[in-house]
Protein backbone atom coordinates (compact mmCIF):
# COMPACT_ATOMS: atom_id res chain seq x y z
CA UNK A 1 0.00 0.00 0.00
CA UNK A 2 2.81 2.33 -0.94
CA UNK A 3 3.66 4.91 -3.54
CA UNK A 4 7.33 4.63 -4.44
CA UNK A 5 9.46 1.62 -5.02
CA UNK A 6 12.91 2.36 -6.39
CA UNK A 7 15.97 2.99 -4.19
CA UNK A 8 17.95 5.13 -6.68
CA UNK A 9 17.75 8.76 -7.80
CA UNK A 10 18.07 9.79 -11.49
CA UNK A 11 19.34 12.91 -13.19
CA UNK A 12 16.91 14.75 -15.48
CA UNK A 13 19.20 14.60 -18.52
CA UNK A 14 19.61 10.85 -18.22
CA UNK A 15 15.86 10.39 -17.96
CA UNK A 16 15.09 12.52 -21.00
CA UNK A 17 17.78 10.68 -22.99
CA UNK A 18 16.16 7.39 -22.06
CA UNK A 19 12.78 8.69 -23.18
CA UNK A 20 14.04 9.83 -26.56
CA UNK A 21 15.73 6.49 -27.04
CA UNK A 22 12.40 4.78 -26.53
CA UNK A 23 13.34 3.13 -23.24
CA UNK A 24 15.63 0.23 -22.47
CA UNK A 25 14.74 -3.22 -23.73
CA UNK A 26 14.44 -5.99 -21.20
CA UNK A 27 17.35 -8.36 -21.66
CA UNK A 28 16.67 -12.08 -21.77
CA UNK A 29 13.64 -12.60 -19.58
CA UNK A 30 14.08 -16.38 -19.74
CA UNK A 31 11.67 -18.73 -17.98
CA UNK A 32 11.65 -20.27 -14.50
CA UNK A 33 11.85 -24.02 -13.91
CA UNK A 34 9.36 -25.72 -11.58
CA UNK A 35 10.31 -29.34 -12.31
CA UNK A 36 10.06 -31.52 -9.21
CA UNK A 37 7.55 -29.31 -7.38
CA UNK A 38 3.98 -30.60 -7.07
CA UNK A 39 2.62 -29.06 -3.86
CA UNK A 40 0.18 -26.16 -4.14
CA UNK A 41 -3.07 -25.10 -2.53
CA UNK A 42 -5.89 -22.68 -3.24
CA UNK A 43 -6.55 -20.23 -0.41
CA UNK A 44 -9.91 -18.51 -1.09
CA UNK A 45 -10.36 -14.90 -0.03
CA UNK A 46 -12.55 -14.20 2.97
CA UNK A 47 -14.46 -11.70 0.78
CA UNK A 48 -14.78 -13.34 -2.67
CA UNK A 49 -18.34 -12.14 -3.34
CA UNK A 50 -17.93 -8.51 -4.43
CA UNK A 51 -20.07 -6.52 -6.88
CA UNK A 52 -16.91 -6.18 -9.00
CA UNK A 53 -13.68 -8.10 -8.45
CA UNK A 54 -11.04 -6.20 -6.46
CA UNK A 55 -13.47 -3.42 -5.60
CA UNK A 56 -12.13 -3.88 -2.08
CA UNK A 57 -8.77 -5.24 -0.99
CA UNK A 58 -8.62 -9.06 -0.82
CA UNK A 59 -9.05 -10.38 2.73
CA UNK A 60 -7.68 -13.56 4.31
CA UNK A 61 -8.70 -15.44 7.47
CA UNK A 62 -5.95 -16.15 10.00
CA UNK A 63 -5.12 -16.95 13.62
CA UNK A 64 -1.91 -16.10 15.48
CA UNK A 65 -0.62 -18.07 18.45
CA UNK A 66 2.54 -18.69 20.50
CA UNK A 67 4.78 -20.97 18.38
CA UNK A 68 5.46 -23.06 21.52
CA UNK A 69 1.73 -23.83 21.81
CA UNK A 70 1.01 -27.30 20.39
CA UNK A 71 -2.77 -26.94 20.60
CA UNK A 72 -4.79 -26.59 17.37
CA UNK A 73 -5.34 -22.96 16.35
CA UNK A 74 -8.52 -21.63 17.99
CA UNK A 75 -11.15 -21.07 15.29
CA UNK A 76 -12.97 -18.56 17.51
CA UNK A 77 -9.89 -16.31 17.34
CA UNK A 78 -9.94 -15.92 13.53
CA UNK A 79 -9.20 -12.43 12.20
CA UNK A 80 -9.94 -11.07 8.73
CA UNK A 81 -6.83 -9.32 7.41
CA UNK A 82 -6.10 -7.21 4.32
CA UNK A 83 -3.64 -8.92 1.96
CA UNK A 84 -1.37 -6.14 0.71
CA UNK A 85 1.26 -6.62 -2.02
CA UNK A 86 2.57 -3.09 -1.37
CA UNK A 87 4.16 -3.91 1.99
CA UNK A 88 5.87 -6.83 3.74
CA UNK A 89 5.01 -8.39 7.08
CA UNK A 90 2.02 -9.11 9.29
CA UNK A 91 1.21 -6.34 11.79
CA UNK A 92 -1.51 -6.23 14.42
CA UNK A 93 -2.14 -4.26 17.57
CA UNK A 94 -0.34 -5.87 20.48
CA UNK A 95 -3.58 -6.42 22.42
CA UNK A 96 -4.63 -9.05 19.83
CA UNK A 97 -1.50 -11.16 20.35
CA UNK A 98 -1.92 -13.82 23.06
CA UNK A 99 0.97 -13.69 25.56
CA UNK A 100 2.54 -10.65 23.90
CA UNK A 101 4.36 -9.48 27.06
CA UNK A 102 6.04 -12.89 27.39
CA UNK A 103 6.85 -13.13 23.68
CA UNK A 104 8.62 -9.75 23.85
CA UNK A 105 11.12 -11.26 26.28
CA UNK A 106 12.17 -14.06 23.92
CA UNK A 107 15.71 -13.75 22.46
CA UNK A 108 14.44 -13.47 18.87
CA UNK A 109 12.06 -10.55 19.64
CA UNK A 110 13.28 -7.27 18.14
CA UNK A 111 12.06 -3.63 18.18
CA UNK A 112 10.13 -2.89 15.01
CA UNK A 113 8.52 -0.27 12.80
CA UNK A 114 6.44 -0.20 9.64
CA UNK A 115 5.68 2.92 7.57
CA UNK A 116 2.96 3.16 4.93
CA UNK A 117 4.23 5.83 2.56
CA UNK A 118 0.93 6.45 0.75
CA UNK A 119 -1.04 7.18 3.93
CA UNK A 120 1.97 8.39 6.02
CA UNK A 121 1.03 6.01 8.83
CA UNK A 122 3.74 4.77 11.20
CA UNK A 123 3.45 1.64 13.35
CA UNK A 124 5.89 1.13 16.23
CA UNK A 125 6.22 -2.02 18.35
CA UNK A 126 8.12 -5.31 18.53
CA UNK A 127 8.63 -8.17 16.08
CA UNK A 128 7.73 -11.32 18.01
CA UNK A 129 7.79 -14.97 16.83
CA UNK A 130 4.32 -16.36 16.13
CA UNK A 131 2.64 -19.25 14.40
CA UNK A 132 0.20 -17.99 11.77
CA UNK A 133 -2.54 -20.30 10.48
CA UNK A 134 -4.51 -19.38 7.36
CA UNK A 135 -8.12 -20.55 6.93
CA UNK A 136 -10.52 -20.81 4.01
CA UNK A 137 -13.96 -19.16 3.96
CA UNK A 138 -15.46 -22.18 5.78
CA UNK A 139 -12.90 -21.75 8.58
CA UNK A 140 -10.92 -24.84 7.69
CA UNK A 141 -7.13 -24.57 8.15
CA UNK A 142 -5.29 -24.36 4.82
CA UNK A 143 -1.67 -23.45 5.63
CA UNK A 144 0.58 -22.32 8.45
CA UNK A 145 3.92 -20.58 8.95
CA UNK A 146 6.21 -19.47 11.77
CA UNK A 147 7.36 -15.88 11.20
CA UNK A 148 8.13 -12.66 13.08
CA UNK A 149 4.96 -10.56 13.49
CA UNK A 150 4.92 -6.88 14.39
CA UNK A 151 3.00 -6.30 17.62
CA UNK A 152 2.03 -2.65 17.17
CA UNK A 153 2.00 -0.64 20.40
CA UNK A 154 1.64 2.90 18.99
CA UNK A 155 0.35 4.02 15.60
CA UNK A 156 -0.62 7.21 13.79
CA UNK A 157 0.05 9.65 10.96
CA UNK A 158 3.68 10.83 10.83
CA UNK A 159 4.13 13.06 7.77
CA UNK A 160 7.77 13.93 8.37
CA UNK A 161 8.91 10.38 9.05
CA UNK A 162 12.54 9.53 8.26
CA UNK A 163 13.21 5.92 7.30
CA UNK A 164 14.89 3.96 10.06
CA UNK A 165 13.57 6.07 12.94
CA UNK A 166 12.12 4.08 15.81
CA UNK A 167 9.64 6.84 16.68
CA UNK A 168 7.77 9.73 15.10
CA UNK A 169 9.99 12.68 16.00
CA UNK A 170 7.25 15.23 15.17
CA UNK A 171 4.84 14.09 17.88
CA UNK A 172 3.93 11.19 20.16
CA UNK A 173 1.80 8.46 18.61
CA UNK A 174 -1.35 7.18 20.34
CA UNK A 175 -1.74 3.54 21.43
CA UNK A 176 -2.62 1.18 18.58
CA UNK A 177 -6.05 -0.41 18.48
CA UNK A 178 -8.17 -2.39 15.99
CA UNK A 179 -5.19 -2.83 13.67
CA UNK A 180 -4.41 -5.87 11.52
CA UNK A 181 -2.68 -5.83 8.13
CA UNK A 182 -0.61 -8.38 6.19
CA UNK A 183 2.01 -7.36 3.63
CA UNK A 184 2.97 -10.11 1.16
CA UNK A 185 4.98 -8.03 -1.33
CA UNK A 186 8.68 -7.84 -2.19
CA UNK A 187 11.31 -5.22 -3.00
CA UNK A 188 9.82 -2.76 -0.49
CA UNK A 189 12.86 -2.20 1.75
CA UNK A 190 13.85 1.06 0.04
CA UNK A 191 10.39 2.56 0.47
CA UNK A 192 10.82 3.43 4.17
CA UNK A 193 10.50 -0.29 5.00
CA UNK A 194 14.04 -1.45 5.84
CA UNK A 195 12.54 -4.15 8.07
CA UNK A 196 10.23 -5.40 5.30
CA UNK A 197 12.47 -8.36 4.51
CA UNK A 198 11.37 -11.73 3.07
CA UNK A 199 11.65 -13.52 6.43
CA UNK A 200 8.52 -11.56 7.50
CA UNK A 201 6.36 -12.77 4.59
CA UNK A 202 3.87 -15.36 5.84
CA UNK A 203 3.17 -16.76 2.34
CA UNK A 204 6.84 -17.54 1.69
CA UNK A 205 7.52 -19.55 4.85
CA UNK A 206 4.77 -22.16 4.91
CA UNK A 207 5.49 -25.32 6.92
CA UNK A 208 2.10 -26.97 6.35
CA UNK A 209 -0.24 -26.98 3.39
CA UNK A 210 -3.62 -28.63 2.91
CA UNK A 211 -3.39 -30.23 6.34
CA UNK A 212 -0.01 -31.87 5.65
CA UNK A 213 3.42 -30.85 6.93
CA UNK A 214 5.92 -29.51 4.41
CA UNK A 215 9.52 -30.67 4.44
CA UNK A 216 12.14 -28.01 3.73
CA UNK A 217 12.49 -27.50 -0.02
CA UNK A 218 9.27 -29.35 -0.83
CA UNK A 219 7.37 -26.20 -1.86
CA UNK A 220 8.46 -23.69 -4.48
CA UNK A 221 7.75 -20.48 -2.51
CA UNK A 222 5.54 -18.02 -4.31
CA UNK A 223 1.93 -17.33 -5.17
CA UNK A 224 -0.56 -16.54 -7.92
CA UNK A 225 -3.26 -13.92 -7.30
CA UNK A 226 -6.57 -14.91 -8.87
CA UNK A 227 -9.99 -13.30 -8.78
CA UNK A 228 -11.42 -15.47 -5.98
CA UNK A 229 -8.32 -16.50 -4.09
CA UNK A 230 -4.57 -16.94 -4.07
CA UNK A 231 -2.68 -20.08 -5.08
CA UNK A 232 0.15 -20.96 -2.68
CA UNK A 233 3.13 -22.82 -4.14
CA UNK A 234 4.27 -22.88 -7.77
CA UNK A 235 4.25 -26.01 -9.94
CA UNK A 236 4.71 -26.83 -13.65
CA UNK A 237 0.92 -27.16 -13.95
CA UNK A 238 -0.27 -23.95 -12.29
CA UNK A 239 2.36 -21.76 -13.99
CA UNK A 240 1.44 -22.77 -17.55
CA UNK A 241 0.54 -19.91 -19.89
CA UNK A 242 2.19 -17.11 -17.92
CA UNK A 243 4.41 -14.49 -19.49
CA UNK A 244 7.42 -14.05 -17.21
CA UNK A 245 9.64 -11.09 -16.31
CA UNK A 246 13.02 -11.75 -14.64
CA UNK A 247 13.77 -9.75 -11.50
CA UNK A 248 17.12 -8.47 -10.28
CA UNK A 249 18.34 -9.42 -6.78
CA UNK A 250 17.91 -6.79 -4.10
CA UNK A 251 21.22 -5.35 -2.88
CA UNK A 252 20.89 -6.58 0.71
CA UNK A 253 21.51 -10.22 -0.24
CA UNK A 254 18.58 -11.38 1.92
CA UNK A 255 16.62 -13.16 -0.82
CA UNK A 256 14.59 -10.09 -1.78
CA UNK A 257 14.06 -9.00 -5.40
CA UNK A 258 13.78 -5.60 -7.05
CA UNK A 259 10.55 -4.37 -8.60
CA UNK A 260 9.91 -5.43 -12.22
CA UNK A 261 10.38 -3.09 -15.15
CA UNK A 262 7.64 -1.40 -17.16
CA UNK A 263 7.09 1.60 -19.39
CA UNK A 264 4.17 4.00 -19.30
CA UNK A 265 2.66 6.38 -21.85
CA UNK A 266 0.16 9.20 -21.35
CA UNK A 267 -2.11 10.04 -24.31
CA UNK A 268 0.02 7.77 -26.54
CA UNK A 269 -1.81 8.73 -29.75
CA UNK A 270 -0.92 12.40 -29.49
CA UNK A 271 2.44 12.41 -27.64
CA UNK A 272 4.95 11.02 -30.13
CA UNK A 273 8.70 11.13 -30.61
CA UNK A 274 10.43 10.41 -33.93
CA UNK A 275 10.30 6.67 -33.18
CA UNK A 276 6.66 6.50 -32.04
CA UNK A 277 4.77 7.09 -28.77
CA UNK A 278 6.94 7.90 -25.78
CA UNK A 279 6.92 4.99 -23.34
CA UNK A 280 8.72 6.10 -20.19
CA UNK A 281 10.76 3.23 -18.67
CA UNK A 282 10.65 2.69 -14.92
CA UNK A 283 9.59 0.25 -12.20
CA UNK A 284 6.25 -1.33 -11.35
CA UNK A 285 4.23 -2.18 -8.25
CA UNK A 286 1.00 -4.19 -8.51
CA UNK A 287 -0.61 -3.10 -5.25
CA UNK A 288 -3.66 -4.88 -3.82
CA UNK A 289 -3.80 -2.39 -0.95
CA UNK A 290 -5.14 0.64 -2.85
CA UNK A 291 -7.86 1.31 -5.49
CA UNK A 292 -5.99 4.29 -6.95
CA UNK A 293 -2.85 4.41 -9.11
CA UNK A 294 0.29 6.51 -8.56
CA UNK A 295 2.57 7.55 -11.42
CA UNK A 296 5.95 9.28 -11.13
CA UNK A 297 7.26 10.89 -14.32
CA UNK A 298 10.17 13.20 -15.22
CA UNK A 299 9.33 16.89 -15.56
CA UNK A 300 9.79 16.69 -19.34
CA UNK A 301 6.50 14.79 -19.58
CA UNK A 302 3.45 17.06 -19.56
CA UNK A 303 -0.05 16.05 -18.57
CA UNK A 304 -3.40 17.58 -17.62
CA UNK A 305 -4.59 17.54 -14.03
CA UNK A 306 -7.72 18.30 -12.05
CA UNK A 307 -8.53 18.70 -8.35
CA UNK A 308 -10.54 15.95 -6.65
CA UNK A 309 -11.13 14.79 -3.09
CA UNK A 310 -8.55 12.19 -2.10
CA UNK A 311 -10.15 8.73 -2.30
CA UNK A 312 -8.55 7.77 1.02
CA UNK A 313 -9.24 11.09 2.81
CA UNK A 314 -12.31 12.71 1.27
CA UNK A 315 -11.83 16.08 2.96
CA UNK A 316 -8.46 16.65 1.24
CA UNK A 317 -8.23 17.95 -2.35
CA UNK A 318 -5.42 16.49 -4.45
CA UNK A 319 -4.18 16.79 -8.03
CA UNK A 320 -5.13 13.83 -10.22
CA UNK A 321 -4.81 13.09 -13.93
CA UNK A 322 -7.67 14.81 -15.74
CA UNK A 323 -10.58 12.71 -16.96
CA UNK A 324 -10.08 11.63 -20.56
CA UNK A 325 -6.31 11.18 -20.20
CA UNK A 326 -5.28 7.87 -21.75
CA UNK A 327 -2.78 5.72 -19.84
CA UNK A 328 -0.95 2.81 -21.44
CA UNK A 329 1.26 0.46 -19.45
CA UNK A 330 3.58 -2.18 -20.97
CA UNK A 331 5.47 -4.78 -18.94
CA UNK A 332 8.45 -5.10 -19.01
CA UNK A 333 8.95 -2.73 -21.98
CA UNK A 334 7.48 -1.51 -25.26
CA UNK A 335 9.45 -3.89 -27.49
CA UNK A 336 8.36 -7.22 -26.01
CA UNK A 337 5.53 -6.78 -23.48
CA UNK A 338 4.17 -9.84 -21.72
CA UNK A 339 1.35 -7.74 -20.27
CA UNK A 340 -0.18 -4.40 -21.21
CA UNK A 341 -3.20 -2.39 -20.18
CA UNK A 342 -4.75 0.74 -21.59
CA UNK A 343 -7.51 2.82 -20.07
CA UNK A 344 -8.99 6.29 -20.08
CA UNK A 345 -9.04 8.11 -16.75
CA UNK A 346 -12.66 8.35 -15.61
CA UNK A 347 -13.67 5.72 -18.18
CA UNK A 348 -15.52 2.45 -17.81
CA UNK A 349 -12.77 -0.05 -18.59
CA UNK A 350 -12.60 -2.56 -15.69
CA UNK A 351 -8.87 -1.90 -15.12
CA UNK A 352 -9.41 1.85 -14.65
CA UNK A 353 -8.20 2.90 -11.17
CA UNK A 354 -10.38 4.98 -8.90
CA UNK A 355 -7.94 7.87 -9.36
CA UNK A 356 -4.53 8.35 -10.97
CA UNK A 357 -2.24 10.53 -8.86
CA UNK A 358 0.75 11.90 -10.81
CA UNK A 359 4.04 13.25 -9.50
CA UNK A 360 6.66 15.06 -11.59
CA UNK A 361 10.23 14.53 -10.39
CA UNK A 362 13.73 14.39 -11.82
CA UNK A 363 15.11 13.07 -8.53
CA UNK A 364 13.08 9.85 -8.46
CA UNK A 365 13.01 7.32 -11.30
CA UNK A 366 9.74 6.82 -13.18
CA UNK A 367 7.39 4.50 -11.34
CA UNK A 368 3.83 3.15 -11.56
CA UNK A 369 1.76 1.75 -8.72
CA UNK A 370 -1.10 0.18 -10.66
CA UNK A 371 -3.51 -0.16 -7.74
CA UNK A 372 -5.57 -3.35 -7.47
CA UNK A 373 -7.88 -2.79 -10.47
CA UNK A 374 -5.02 -4.04 -12.68
CA UNK A 375 -5.83 -7.51 -11.30
CA UNK A 376 -9.21 -7.47 -13.04
CA UNK A 377 -7.32 -8.11 -16.28
CA UNK A 378 -4.26 -10.08 -15.17
CA UNK A 379 -3.37 -12.78 -12.70
CA UNK A 380 -0.15 -11.87 -10.90
CA UNK A 381 2.50 -14.49 -10.10
CA UNK A 382 5.46 -13.97 -7.76
CA UNK A 383 8.31 -16.49 -7.67
CA UNK A 384 10.44 -15.82 -4.57
CA UNK A 385 12.87 -18.67 -5.22
CA UNK A 386 14.01 -17.85 -8.75
CA UNK A 387 13.08 -14.17 -8.93
CA UNK A 388 10.29 -13.82 -11.46
CA UNK A 389 6.90 -12.21 -11.80
CA UNK A 390 4.34 -13.56 -14.24
CA UNK A 391 1.18 -12.32 -15.93
CA UNK A 392 -1.74 -14.22 -17.45
CA UNK A 393 -5.35 -13.37 -18.31
CA UNK A 394 -7.43 -13.26 -15.13
CA UNK A 395 -9.86 -16.04 -14.33
CA UNK A 396 -12.43 -16.91 -11.70
CA UNK A 397 -11.34 -18.86 -8.65
CA UNK A 398 -7.72 -19.06 -7.48
CA UNK A 399 -4.84 -18.17 -9.77
CA UNK A 400 -3.07 -20.69 -11.99
CA UNK A 401 -4.48 -23.84 -13.52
Amino acid sequence: MHVHSHPLASHALALVSALLAGGACAAGQGAPNYAGFDRSQCLPYANPAQAASFEGAPLLNLVVQDPRDDNPPPVEAIHEVTMDTGSVGLALDAARIPGYAQLKRLPEAKPGTQFLSSSKILWVGTWVPLRVTLFDAQRRPVASARVPVLGVETAGVCRGYVSGDATCKQHALPPAKDLIYMGVGFGREADSQPQGTPDKNVLLHLDSLGGKALAEGQLSPGYIIGRGGITLGLTPENTQGFGFVKLQPYGGGDGDWQAPSMCVSLDPQSDRSASGPLCVPGSLLVDTGVPQSYITLPTAIRYRTAKEPDASARKVLISVLAKGTEVELKIPDASAPVAQVRYQVGGTQPVTPLQVIPWSSDNRPPFVNTGRHFLRQYQFLYDARQGYVGFKAQTDGCGGA
